[in-house]
């Protein structure tokens, strides 16, 4: 089977929008597909979505036309095969720190999806001073499509405070992106509407956008449009 063409978007080193959708709410995925999003990311760490919900929004993004991609709670071999069984069409999994960690993930999707494991795409998270460390180990595991900085995470991994944006903190931002880049890896990030330029400029293709940023700034034009703004 052809991959969808979100996921062969990001093969490709396109240009690829991945909206939180935030909660359980299948009948938003057609307005955000035809709006222009790739895929519908379904947050299955952050929110309180279980795994009933999951399955609804999974049906709902691949009806939509969207690739449909979990960001599960856990890197769990048992949790991930849940997703995998209904369909998912791509992984994006927590807590990567070492080589052995990505190939474990590898090897759970060949082993749950067979000769299908080919039609899915797998995205690790770099989220932590370990992750960092050996990067270079976990880039050269085969079967990676795919790596999700989480800056927010980093930095508290690294100054004990969340979306801290100390020197040190952006320069090992700076220097993942360039890292990932000259590796010729596919990779993205969280990038709001002022940071869109440097997310362009970093080689990032991934753009990673909670479905609040899009409504805050929507109800926000609507209402100085209405000349009722605060």
């Amino acid at each position: 089977m052809p991959l969808n063409p979100n996921q062969q978007r990001l093969n490709d080193g396109k240009a690829v929008i991945a909206v939180n959708t935030g909660g359980r709410n299948p009948d938003v995925m057609n307005a955000l597909a035809s709006a222009g999003a790739h895929v519908a990311f379904i947050d299955c760490e952050r929110t309180g979505i279980g795994l009933d919900a999951a399955t609804d929004l999974i049906r709902a993004a691949r009806l939509s036309g969207m690739a449909a991609m979990v960001r599960s709670w856990s890197k769990d071999p048992s949790v991930l095969v849940q997703y995998l069984d209904r369909q998912v069409d791509g992984l994006v999994v927590p807590h990567i720190n070492t080589a052995q960690d990505a190939a474990d993930v590898v090897e759970l999707v060949r082993y749950a999806c067979g000769a299908k494991a080919a039609e899915k795409t797998v995205i690790v998270q770099i989220e932590t001073v370990e992750s960092v460390k050996n990067l270079d180990a976990i880039m050269a595991v085969p079967g990676v499509d795919a790596y999700l900085i989480g800056p927010n995470d980093l930095a508290y991994d690294m100054c004990g405070q969340r979306g801290a944006k100390t020197p040190e903190v952006m320069a090992t931002l700076d220097d993942l992106c360039k890292r990932l880049k000259a590796a010729g890896k596919r990779f993205g990030m969280p990038a709001d509407w002022t940071q869109l330029q440097a997310f362009r400029d970093s080689g990032a293709t991934y753009l990673y956008f909670p479905i609040e940023w899009l409504l805050t700034k929507a109800v926000k034009d609507l209402s100085q449009a209405l000349g009722s703004e605060p």
